[in-house]
């Protein structure tokens, strides 16, 4: 429970030690875009300790468009050994399960999941707990976006940097978990 009396950057580091008491894990994706019919094409879960629990490339159903390439460098040629989304769902579904789960924008790492889900027509069954360090670190920053009528939100390259952490924001999903795993801690102000 986070305590009102605090101030917002205070709040932050409250829920964010609370969020690390919970031993999460961290997810992120590579996909083939940001449209509604996008799929996974690269996914990364790692535990609290920085152990990769599963680092792997998806076969997607469409091809990866060059635009999608030229950020994370994921090719078509990459993916084509690589296992198909329904097959993969079933090692990462129990890493997932009963979990918090720390993502950097989590709602579009979960949008993605569900579409992966929905190009083989799957229905999706589980409830998973997604924690969204993109808006904590906002409140964390305390940068206030009049526009938006929020916090300003930042980049995980920018957060990264903001907070000195010397991992690289690869556009790959394990370096881009193992980054989001520093920012949380960083924000908790634990190593």
């Amino acid at each position: 429970m986070v305590n009102n009396q605090l101030n917002p950057r205070q709040q932050a580091i409250q829920l964010a030690r609370q969020v690390l008491s919970q031993q999460p894990v961290y997810l992120d994706t590579e996909t083939t875009g940001l449209e509604r019919t996008a799929e996974i094409v690269e996914i990364s879960v790692i535990d609290d300790a920085g152990t990769i629990l599963l680092d792997s490339l998806v076969k997607p159903i469409r091809s990866i468009p060059s635009n999608a390439t030229q950020i994370h460098g994921i090719t078509n040629e990459m993916v084509q050994p690589a296992p198909a989304w329904p097959i993969l769902w079933q090692q990462i579904r129990p890493l997932l399960l009963g979990k918090t789960i720390v993502a950097y924008n989590s709602d579009f790492d979960y949008r993605l999941m569900m579409q992966s889900h929905a190009q083989y027509k799957l229905p999706w069954r589980d409830k998973l707990f997604f924690f969204d360090l993109l808006k904590l670190y906002a409140q964390f920053r305390g940068e206030w976006d009049v526009r938006r009528g929020s916090w300003r939100y930042f980049s995980l390259n920018q957060a990264g940097k903001d907070a000195h952490i010397q991992l690289p924001n690869a556009h790959r999903s394990t370096a881009d978990t193992l980054l989001t795993r520093a920012l949380l801690h960083y924000v908790a102000g634990v190593e």
